[in-house]
C-alpha cells in the first residue's frame, strides 16, 4: 500500500473489524472480553482485580488442588446493576460439575462460605443442585459450548469493594467460567490477539483447532470492506476528527 493510503486503509479495517467481531460475539448473546486465570488469585488480596464493572467480560479458571477458589475483585457503587453467569464448559467428564459463586459486599445479608471471606462483608451464593437440568450456551463465534450453572442479576446495595468468588463445594478439580458485566467495549489489543484468545478459548474447552480458523471469513469479507474504503478515500473522501470514515457517494 502506498503511505497515503496506510492510515486509512488502517483505520478502514479497524471500523470493520471492530464491526465484525462485536456482530459476530453478539449475534447469540452478549460478547465477553476473556480473562485467562493463571491460578494465583486465590484470595481477597490476590483477586484479579477489574477496574470497569460495567465492562462484560468472561474469566476462564481451572481448578486445581493448589488453586480451588477463584476470586474477582471491583469497586461497586450503591444502586449499580451488575449481571454475572457461571459456567462450566461441556466436556463429559463434567457433566455433574457444579461450581457454586459467591457475590460479597457491604450490606449484604449474612452468608455461609466454604472458606476465609472478610468478616465486615455479607453476600448471595448462586449455585444449582446436583440433580439440576442446566442450560447449554452454544458459542459459535469460538465454536464451544458450555453448561450454564445460574444467573445472578445484583443491585449493589451500597458503595464499597466488592468480591466475586467461584469455588467448587465438592472440593473436586475442574474448569468453570465466570461471566459479568453487559458494556461490551473491545480494545485494539483485544481485537490484535483475537486469532490467538480463540485459541485459549478452544484449549480451554477441549476442543480441537479448526483447521479452517472462524475468522478467515470475517477477515475475506473485511479485506474487500477496507479495499473499498480506501479507494473512496482516494477519489473523494476521508476520515473525520473523531477517526470514522467520511464518504461522498
Amino acid at each position: 500500500f502506498s503511505p497515503r493510503l496506510g492510515e486509512p486503509l488502517m483505520r478502514a479495517i479497524h471500523v470493520a473489524l471492530t464491526g465484525l467481531l462485536v456482530w459476530s460475539l453478539a449475534s447469540k448473546s452478549q460478547a465477553h472480553v476473556p480473562v485467562f486465570s493463571d491460578g494465583s488469585a486465590k484470595g481477597p488480596g490476590s483477586a484479579i482485580e477489574v477496574v470497569d464493572v460495567t465492562m462484560s467480560r468472561v474469566v476462564y479458571h481451572e481448578v486445581t488442588d493448589g488453586s480451588g477458589q477463584l476470586w474477582i475483585t471491583f469497586e461497586g457503587q450503591a444502586g449499580q446493576e451488575v449481571p454475572f453467569r457461571l459456567g462450566v464448559p461441556l466436556i463429559e467428564r463434567l457433566s455433574t460439575y457444579r461450581p457454586a459463586l459467591a457475590v460479597l459486599g457491604p450490606d449484604l445479608p449474612p452468608v455461609d462460605v466454604p472458606f476465609t471471606a472478610p468478616e465486615e462483608l455479607g453476600g448471595i451464593v448462586l449455585q444449582a443442585s446436583p440433580d439440576a437440568v442446566l442450560e447449554i450456551f452454544d458459542e459459535h463465534f469460538t465454536g464451544t459450548e458450555s453448561w450454564i450453572v445460574g444467573d445472578l442479576e445484583l443491585t449493589l446495595p451500597a458503595d464499597g469493594r466488592y468480591y466475586a468468588v467461584a469455588y467448587v463445594p465438592s472440593g473436586e478439580p475442574g474448569k468453570l467460567w465466570v461471566a459479568m458485566g453487559d458494556r461490551e467495549v473491545f480494545s485494539g489489543d483485544d481485537i490484535a490477539g483475537l486469532p490467538a484468545t480463540i485459541n485459549q478459548v478452544r484449549a480451554f474447552h477441549e476442543v480441537p483447532q479448526s483447521p479452517i480458523p472462524c475468522f478467515v471469513p470475517l477477515l475475506g469479507g473485511l479485506a474487500i470492506v477496507a479495499t473499498l474504503v480506501s479507494l473512496r478515500h482516494r477519489r473523494r473522501g476521508g476520515f473525520g476528527s473523531d477517526g470514522s470514515p467520511h464518504l461522498s457517494v
